[in-house]
């Protein structure tokens, strides 16, 4: 009986060791299961990611050596006397033509102030430019279109005739067609005056802004300014604005304003209070209050030149 008794602890024990072994065994099997399917969900998905970016790369590389387009030229909400609610249209006879610059390595995938033109909603030129491939290209433009800009990205401005230019480049063409973004290569000054209650009957002939420059060359490309001559340069403003060139350090400058029973009032204005420089596409708001014989300065604010914040300029 004691023989019986033992042999049997002997079996289930054996049973037990046999059935924990096979149990861990399972599970070891279930776990290499889990991690090979993991593995493979990981790479299958790395597959498809690189798949879909190579499928991309595939796209734009099949547009190789077709010609060069332009979807739009971004515009947005710049706005100004030739550019009314982000298009490029106005006050000015269709068709629309800004200068546009394209490098890239050999002939066909050059392009040196050429006409692009919009006519009826879309862009076009009349040049053969070729697409050379993605980020194989720069593109830069200039509105409006000046035959006088030079090869490489030059022209020539005067302040004094107050035309807005818009400007846009990009440094690698990522895609065929392009889509522009332009911006404004001056700064605006925009003059918020109000009248205090001593001042009755007062009403602004004219604001004059001098220190400024009067004619300066913009590097399309770069987005700079070289000066010409001194800012000594008087500028009238029109609806209380005035376009000026843009200027890396200017601590004040003064105005002059004329009213209506004649009288002529002084003021200087300080930019401390923006880091002392005007830059291109900003636009600075000026707060006055006209007394009876004396005007104060009060704020000034600058903020990207976009249409929200003022960006119709009427000059005609």
């Amino acid at each position: 009986m004691k023989t019986n008794r033992i042999f049997k602890m002997m079996k289930l024990s054996s049973l037990s060791i046999y059935e924990t072994a096979d149990t861990r065994h399972s599970l070891n099997k279930f776990a290499l299961c889990s991690r090979l399917t993991t593995v493979f969900i990981f790479a299958l998905s790395s597959f498809i990611f690189i798949s879909c970016s190579q499928d991309e790369v595939l796209e734009q590389d099949s547009l190789k050596d077709t010609p060069l387009t332009i979807a739009s030229a971004g515009v947005a909400e710049l706005t100004t006397r030739a550019i009314i609610e982000g298009q490029l249209i106005g006050r000015m006879e269709e068709p629309i033509v800004m200068s546009v610059w394209v490098e890239g390595s050999g002939d066909n995938y050059n392009a040196k102030n050429i006409e692009w033109i919009n006519d009826g909603g879309y862009w076009y030129t009349n040049n053969t430019v070729l697409y050379a491939g993605e980020n194989q290209q720069k593109i830069y433009a200039l509105y409006p279109y000046c035959e006088g800009a030079t090869e490489d990205g030059k022209i020539a401005i005067n302040a004094t005739e107050q035309a807005d230019y818009l400007i846009a480049k990009q440094n690698l063409i990522d895609e065929n067609p392009i889509h522009l973004t332009m911006r404004h290569a001056f700064a605006k000054l925009s003059l918020m005056p109000t009248f205090g209650t001593e001042a009755g009957g007062l009403e602004i002939v004219s604001i004059e802004v001098k220190n400024m420059y009067a004619s300066g060359t913009l590097n399309i490309k770069e987005d700079t300014w070289t000066y010409q001559g001194e800012a000594t340069a008087t500028l009238a403003m029109t609806n209380h604005e005035v376009l000026v060139i843009p200027m890396e350090v200017c601590e004040s400058f003064p105005i002059v304003i004329t009213m209506n029973d004649g009288r002529v009032f002084k003021a200087t204005i300080s930019l401390a209070a923006v880091g002392n420089e005007l830059k291109s596409n900003s636009q600075y708001n000026i707060r006055l209050q006209i007394g009876q014989d004396k005007v104060f300065v009060g704020d000034i604010t600058a903020a990207p030149w976009v249409a929200e914040n003022g960006g119709n300029l009427e000059t005609e």
